[in-house]
């Protein structure tokens, strides 16, 4: 029996499709299901770290550094800022306070403890705007 794809996940695949052409596996590795880590170069040579939310369960999230992102959240694309001042959230237990965001920011050193985008990316045109926007240095 032959199991349909849920378009959530055949758009993901698109998207991790066109990442994997564009950009290179970031040096911390992918994230299981979870998330796929990239570093993209920019034409002048500037490195800018991305993360992609690939599980099936969340939208297609795309994480880039505020920095680098800041022009292109006025292209129409779904956005929401991510301050580094909400990143430390209170734990319960033992631990006082806990990391607020996707753990797969963790090991990336531009996207850890940064002002953050996250970028809700619905077709690969989207993305392609995207990732030409971050590596187009006008």
């Amino acid at each position: 029996m032959i199991r349909e794809q849920s378009p959530r996940v055949e758009l993901k695949l698109a998207l991790l499709n066109l990442l994997d052409a564009r950009a290179v596996e970031h040096p911390a590795g992918h994230q299981g299901k979870l998330a796929a880590r990239y570093v993209l170069y920019r034409s002048d040579g500037d490195v800018i770290e991305l993360m992609f939310e690939k599980h099936p369960s969340t939208p297609a999230n795309l994480w880039v550094a505020e920095r680098h992102g800041a022009s292109l959240m006025r292209l129409g694309i779904e956005y929401r800022a991510s301050p580094a001042t909400d990143l430390l959230v209170p734990g319960e237990g033992e631990r006082a306070v806990r990391y607020g965001r996707h753990s797969a920011l963790k090991p990336m050193r531009q996207l850890a403890y940064a002002e953050l985008v996250r970028f809700t990316v619905r077709s690969v045109d989207e993305l392609e705007v995207l990732l030409d926007g971050l590596v187009d240095c006008r």
